[in-house]
């Protein structure tokens, strides 16, 4: 969902009894919904224009949120952008929220299903690596794909870490891929182009499948979920040896594992 689609969607929510006190606080979630990765900064006028809100109304509550940091002016541009205040609210937000807890659930889902090993991911965006946050041993045969939990790959190597490179903006993905790309198998992917034609797949289909890209002998399957911003948070993935692929393909493993991220996206956007 794009921005103008997502204000739409705002917009279209009715207000519920106990909303219907707090008109000019929903108008200024609104407002503040509107910065987003993509489109990290507005102006006044274009705030009006997709959000139909009075100009009285925008004025108002672009000065009260300049005033108390949730937004900050870009000198000289006449544009706005989230402020000191939303970044740590944001912060405070996320040392608060235990992932892990939240896909437990999900995880659960996806090991009935599959009897493998399933393996959740969170992505570091600093480090631009997908983290290990929790795996749930196979009923056949327990195939540990990371080392431990904490263990991180790189976003090019593997279903689970490209999956979450897949969903990041085209500029994030080419600035990646100028880097360094090791490989941890003679199958790893390391040539930009490939790993492009293999994002394009990823894009198709709703999920990565790799094969002894990080562990010879082990293949995965992957799909990313998003937080609220849209913004890659991590990956739910499968890993299995590579004599039950035939059974992954036949049981349409990645269109469980694409269906299961979907939900926990839009959970993560509720």
């Amino acid at each position: 969902m794009n921005v103008k689609q997502q204000s739409k969607a705002v917009q279209a929510a009715s207000l519920t009894p106990s909303q219907a006190g707090v008109g000019l606080l929903h108008k200024a979630f609104e407002l503040l919904n509107l910065f987003q990765v993509d489109q990290a900064n507005w102006s006044q006028s274009e705030i009006i224009e997709i959000t139909e809100m009075s100009r009285s109304t925008v004025s108002r509550l672009v000065r009260y949120l300049v005033e108390t940091g949730y937004l900050a002016e870009i000198p000289k541009t006449g544009r706005y952008s989230l402020g000191m205040a939303a970044i740590s609210l944001g912060q405070r937000a996320e040392a608060g929220f235990d992932l892990k807890s939240f896909c437990q659930p999900a995880l659960a889902e996806l090991a009935e299903i599959t009897n493998e090993t399933i393996v959740l991911t969170a992505f570091d965006r600093k480090a631009k690596s997908a983290v290990c946050i929790d795996q749930l041993e196979g009923e056949r045969g327990g195939l540990r794909v990371f080392e431990k939990v904490g263990a991180a790959f790189p976003l090019h190597a593997g279903a689970a870490p490209r999956v979450i490179l897949a969903a990041l903006p085209v500029k994030e993905q080419d600035a990646y891929l100028l880097g360094e790309l090791p490989a941890f198998t003679p199958r790893t992917l390391i040539s930009p182009e490939n790993i492009r034609k293999d994002i394009i797949r990823i894009k198709d289909d709703g999920y990565c499948l790799s094969i002894e890209e990080t562990y010879l002998g082990a293949a995965g399957m992957a799909a990313c979920f998003t937080g609220p911003d849209n913004y890659p948070a991590g990956s739910i993935a499968i890993a299995f040896p590579l004599h039950n692929m035939d059974d992954v393909k036949k049981n349409n493993i990645g269109i469980e594992i694409a269906r299961i991220a979907e939900s926990l996206s839009q959970k993560l956007k509720a």
